[in-house]
């Protein structure tokens, strides 16, 4: 009976450890996401403030609408920022399609969307946002978007 004893108490205790490496993980996973997010809102308002004080001092060519016809990555000291979402490879800012200039969103919040870009700009509107990967579901990609760029999906 005690060897059968002891091969339980090890069952039970690897079964335990095993729990707690899987609890440690996703928890270190999910900082780790919270960290990317984070990062990636913070770059989005890097960008967002350097449309608006070239909007305002005017010292770039403005379309009619007051607002820059592009973002210019010289505008930012060291480098543009960057979308951590997103791949290192992939283009970093798109311009709003003519079908996409009277609106707040792009028409795909994804980098399969469009042309991949890090960040989407409308320039009739003044408007940046950042793009996310396609997620398990459409409810979660929209979640992941309106978390990244601090507003709901309304186009």
């Amino acid at each position: 009976m005690r060897p059968l004893h002891a091969c339980i108490d090890v069952l039970v205790v690897g079964c335990g450890a095993l729990a707690l490496v899987t609890a440690l993980s996703l928890y270190e996973s999910h900082l780790e996401e919270k960290s990317v997010v984070d990062t990636t809102r913070a770059a989005l308002s890097t960008i967002r403030a350097e449309v608006g004080i070239h909007s305002a001092i005017g010292d770039v060519e403005l379309n009619e609408f007051g607002h820059p016809h592009q973002i210019d990555p010289s505008w930012f000291a060291e480098a543009p920022a960057k979308n951590l979402l997103a791949t290192q490879s992939a283009p970093w800012v798109e311009l709003a399609l003519p079908g996409e200039l009277d609106k707040n969103h792009p028409n795909d919040p994804t980098f399969r969307g469009g042309r991949g870009a890090m960040f989407w700009y409308n320039p009739v509107r003044g408007i940046v946002r950042a793009r996310v990967p396609d997620q398990t579901t459409d409810e979660s990609t929209l979640s992941l978007y309106e978390q990244v760029n601090g507003e709901s999906w309304e186009n």
